[in-house]
């Protein structure tokens, strides 16, 4: 499983993320010049767990500019007008870990993802932000992470490689040029990790990753590491065996937990557990031990959340393991299974993703807010497989 993991991966990194020559855009992302309107429609705004009923919501440009009960809001001649009569409307879903490729960006779409955080940044990705940003291509919003910063032997392409601490200011110099996050990897020192974050913290950059095989989970967290990518480190913690990955969760012991999500609560750092990749992961084991990993990950999860530590919803697509697009309505169904209520589950594709990028324009529906829009047959909240039912995706103002 792990080298055809490496094999995908390198794949995915060196052949299938750049547009193939001779191909055109798929579509612009400019936004309509009409005005947008939806009229009747339920609103599910997200600022807490409720729907407004009998909407009518105001959209110009790239921007929601009026929302109010059906009837109260002016709406400009000549914008479109959308029957939103028994549609309710929520904001686009963010998938908070992908490695991204030009061929999956229907796929986000189509799933209703309007914003995708990238976990492996290289030039290719660069090209495709730029062709999104400037119309000439649609697809979601991207942030992205810096290449790896990772130790000996790279396990991808594209690693900026660090093995003494004396080597960490050029590196994290090199590695934050363009990118809106450092990533740190797995095989990093403990030296060169200290390193790393202090030059971090002194550059005021955002530390987000693995939690390296050979530091401590406690220690990372309290040393600023912003968000953690499928628990790591916490699977070593709470190992009977000291085990990592899928092998870590089986044995799992659960009177670890409390310190661990304590210790994550004051560092104020959040989790993206990645529930649905580590479910396909956890086949090669018997059924027993797959309920085990799946059940221990699920209550971690959930005691997380329950402490005040914000959860991250992202699936790892990109890899070939787990589909882009789907695999976020996967992802979600994995979370409410965790024990998080369909409100909690969205919040984590919608409203920590916008807390975590700092954005108030973002993954709410109000005034003000980036008009990134999901137009559903039936209410999420009542049940979170709802949110892939989409009538219409309306993506920077425009209608797809």
């Amino acid at each position: 499983m792990r080298a055809l993991l490496l094999g995908a991966f390198a794949f995915a990194m060196l052949a299938g993320i750049a547009p193939r020559p001779g191909t055109t855009p798929q579509g612009s992302a400019r936004p309509y010049s009409e005005a947008i309107a939806i009229e009747d429609v339920s609103v599910v705004p997200m600022d807490r767990n409720r729907v407004v009923p009998h909407q009518t919501v105001l959209i110009q440009g790239d921007r929601i500019t009026a929302v109010g009960p059906r009837g109260s809001v002016r709406i400009p001649e000549g914008a479109k007008r959308l029957d939103g009569r028994n549609l309710y409307l929520m904001p686009a879903l963010t998938d908070m870990h992908v490695h991204l490729r030009a061929d999956d960006v229907e796929a986000y779409l189509a799933s209703g993802i309007g914003t995708v955080r990238n976990m492996w940044g290289h030039a290719a990705v660069s090209r495709l932000r730029q062709e999104i940003e400037s119309g000439a291509r649609r697809g979601p919003r991207i942030h992205s992470a810096s290449p790896g910063l990772d130790g000996t032997p790279p396990q991808w392409p594209a690693t900026v490689i660090v093995t003494e601490p004396e080597s960490a200011a050029v590196a994290v110099g090199r590695a934050g040029e363009g990118w809106e996050f450092i990533k740190v990897y797995s095989r990093l020192s403990p030296g060169v990790f200290d390193a790393i974050m202090s030059e971090v913290r002194t550059r005021g950059l955002v530390a987000i990753g693995h939690v390296p095989l050979a530091v401590d989970v406690r220690h990372a967290l309290a040393s600023g590491l912003r968000s953690v990518e499928h628990l790591t480190g916490y699977d070593r913690a709470v190992s009977a065996a000291g085990r990592g990955g899928t092998w870590g969760w089986i044995d799992a012991d659960t009177a670890r937990y409390a310190d661990l999500v304590a210790a994550t609560r004051r560092s104020g750092a959040w989790n993206c557990p990645t529930l649905t990749i580590y479910a396909t992961l956890a086949r090669q084991h018997s059924a027993a031990e797959q309920d085990r990993i799946s059940g221990h990950r699920r209550r971690f999860v959930r005691l997380l959340l329950d402490a005040g530590a914000p959860i991250l919803a992202g699936t790892d697509a990109g890899i070939q393991v787990v589909p882009p697009g789907t695999s976020m309505h996967d992802e979600l169904g994995e979370l409410v299974a965790a024990g998080l209520t369909p409100f909690e589950a969205l919040r984590a594709a919608t409203v920590e993703p916008a807390r975590f990028f700092g954005d108030p324009a973002a993954g709410e529906v109000r005034v003000g807010a980036h008009a990134d829009l999901l137009l559903l047959e039936d209410n999420p909240l009542d049940d979170v497989a709802n949110a892939s039912r989409i009538r219409a995706m309306i993506l920077r103002g425009a209608l797809m």
